[in-house]
């Protein structure tokens, strides 16, 4: 479960003020050699996360992989830049990019489709902008793009859009978001082409009211990301201690939910220390308790408990003259 690097923890947004966004305990890297701290800045938004235990080896395709849970962007709408406008190569590296440390890479998001305008709606809270940018079924949203499409591809579109919505949101902490768009059909259940989730990237934020909320629409609490991490390991790596004992509550009151108790137990269906249990009266008097202590002890080994019941038949020593021919044999 070990990620390459270190990344900021809990980046709750910074609008176009520069701040610079930390907390995250660091992370041992994947790469030997120096180690240093980069800044990532979100252009849509101005929200800066800062990424510690770099290296000149880190290749930018395990740095969108990181930023689909500090940043809240699923890595197919990433475009990294650095120094120019021109987009990094996914398998190139820090090295190759002359990216140093305390250097600012430039998060942008593809334009087409109104891509830019629909995750900054997202990550502000804005639900009036949102539901004007085709999230739900009804919207007469369009782009270029989605006037050449079928009725089938359009409702692919705007579930897509729903999705991406849903998880910036959800990163975020916009509950109402959150509610609106599971209300009007979000798939709970979608995930980036890395494989995670709403409920992972809540999770890994520690947003528990949101949390909640994908549960209750059918998230799947055991669904594991592209990494085989669940949403509760993923709340246990990032140190978000609420939403893990929230995560773990559920899956307890899951799992019990489909354990089925009977009320009443058949004799055939109990074992002897249940048929027999002290608080019931057959334990005290009657044939079964006879026929209960005949099943535990040896024959004629209990003889009753009161002062005139006769001795165990072990307990009959043996003749001093014979015991000192039996040196190695110990009386019962």
């Amino acid at each position: 479960m070990a990620r390459p690097f270190g990344l900021s923890s809990s980046p709750s947004r910074a609008l176009a003020t520069g701040t610079r966004l930390q907390g995250l305990p660091k992370l041992a890297s994947s790469h030997g050699g120096r180690q240093y701290t980069v800044s990532v800045r979100l252009e849509a938004t101005g929200e800066l996360f800062s990424v510690s235990g770099c290296s000149p080896q880190t290749r930018l395709r395990e740095l969108k992989e990181q930023l689909e849970f500090v940043a809240g962007v699923p890595a197919e709408l990433q475009r990294l830049n650095y120094l120019d406008e021109g987009d990094m190569p996914n398998e190139s590296t820090f090295k190759f990019n002359d990216i140093v440390p305390g250097g600012t890479i430039t998060l942008r998001l593809w334009s087409q489709d109104g891509w830019k305008d629909l995750v900054q709606a997202a990550a502000e809270g804005d639900i009036m902008k949102l539901q004007r940018l085709g999230v739900t079924k009804d919207s007469k949203y369009n782009t270029p793009n989605s006037e050449r499409l079928t009725q089938n591809q359009r409702l692919a579109w705007i579930a897509r859009r729903a999705f991406v919505a849903l998880y910036v949101a959800a990163h975020r902490g916009h509950l109402q978001i959150v509610k609106f768009l599971l209300e009007h059909g979000a798939d709970v259940c979608a995930k980036t082409q890395l494989g995670t989730s709403a409920l992972h990237v809540a999770a890994s934020m520690g947003k528990s009211d949101c949390l909640e909320e994908l549960l209750a629409h059918g998230a799947q609490i055991s669904d594991a990301d592209g990494k085989g991490r669940t949403a509760l390991d993923l709340a246990h790596i990032w140190g978000h201690k609420t939403s893990e004992r929230r995560l773990f509550l559920f899956q307890w009151r899951q799992r019990a939910a489909g354990v089925k108790v009977k009320m009443h137990l058949d004799e055939s269906e109990l074992f002897a220390h249940q048929k027999f249990d002290s608080k019931l009266k057959t334990w005290r008097s009657g044939t079964h308790a006879k026929r209960y202590m005949a099943n535990l002890l040896k024959k004629g080994e209990f003889q009753g408990t009161s002062f005139s019941a006769s001795k165990n038949q072990c307990t009959t020593s043996y003749p001093s003259e014979a015991f000192k021919k039996r040196p190695n044999q110990v009386p019962c």
